[in-house]
């Protein structure tokens, strides 16, 4: 986990699924290492220390680079695992039927959950195979070895958490299904505090118009020299696409009107601080 913050509430999946378990972090006291270790036990565990102010993605690549298997799973250390979370997201592999597979992901349950979880982590649907996504999230995903051997996350400056989606692009161009794996279900908490989802926000706000480009490259190429010109006006037309996305989420939900008028709102504050994200890109990743 990048903030050391592991949880380890799938223990049984470590000793009946897994042979090594490898935390990244940038400093964890010796007495956290012999509470993950007893906490972990029989599965020998890997502390990876990484470079001070080290990104996301540079504890994903340096973890992988410290693992040994033949599969290798990826989790957050603020992500709660479903029970067999292990065991599911990685059988798609260990079948033969794949090499990567994803699982869903979701914040906890609450008023804005739906909208949150339907912005922040949508699966959306490949048509390479039944059953397999176009997308996933560095989170809750699955490689065999030799796949992400020889791709691993980018270094793209200016970028905040939308690597993943990158990957995930270059495994589709490449004809690499990644399975859903419906039952590695995680729970993703929310980022403590009104600064931290702030900052949260304009960062992903920002990461959208920095997706833009590798989305036209990967989709409509051919428009590539129309929409470089355009400035944020696409980004701004996906933020707006995921919000009515997010608005199907609010009238489908069940919840009480209360409930859902909080979605709604939450959902109209996300894509004005997403948009202005947006808008002063190089301003947010500065």
């Amino acid at each position: 986990g990048e903030d050391g913050a592991v949880l380890i509430d799938w223990r049984a999946d470590l000793t009946e699924a897994s042979d090594e378990l490898v935390v990244t972090h940038g400093g964890l006291p010796l007495d956290a290492c012999a509470r993950l270790r007893a906490a972990a036990e029989p599965t020998p565990v890997t502390f990876t220390r990484v470079p001070l102010g080290a990104d996301y993605y540079t504890h994903k690549n340096l973890g992988f680079a410290a693992s040994s298997g033949d599969v290798v799973a990826f989790v957050d250390g603020d992500c709660t695992p479903c029970t067999g979370w292990l065991a599911s997201l990685t059988a798609p592999i260990l079948a033969g039927e794949a090499e990567v597979s994803a699982g869903p992901t979701a914040y906890p349950p609450g008023a804005a959950s739906a909208v949150g979880t339907a912005i922040d982590f949508p699966l959306l649907p490949s048509p390479l195979a039944d059953g397999a996504v176009q997308n996933f999230f560095a989170n809750n995903v699955a490689f065999a070895r030799n796949v992400f051997d020889a791709r691993r996350y980018p270094v793209i400056e200016g970028m905040f958490h939308g690597q993943c989606q990158v990957l995930a692009l270059g495994l589709h161009d490449a004809g690499i299904v990644v399975r859903l794996a419906d039952g590695a279900r995680l729970e993703h908490a929310w980022p403590e505090g009104a600064r931290a989802i702030l900052a949260m926000r304009l960062l992903r706000g920002a990461d959208t118009r920095a997706m833009v480009p590798h989305l036209v490259r990967a989709f409509a190429p051919r428009l590539e020299p129309v929409l470089g010109d355009l400035g944020p006006w696409p980004a701004l037309a996906l933020l707006g696409a995921r919000t009515l996305r997010g608005g199907r989420e609010v009238m489908r939900d069940e919840a009480p009107i209360a409930s859902r008028a909080v979605g709604a709102l939450f959902l109209l504050g996300t894509f004005l601080v997403d948009a202005a994200g947006a808008l002063a890109q190089r301003r947010v990743h500065e």
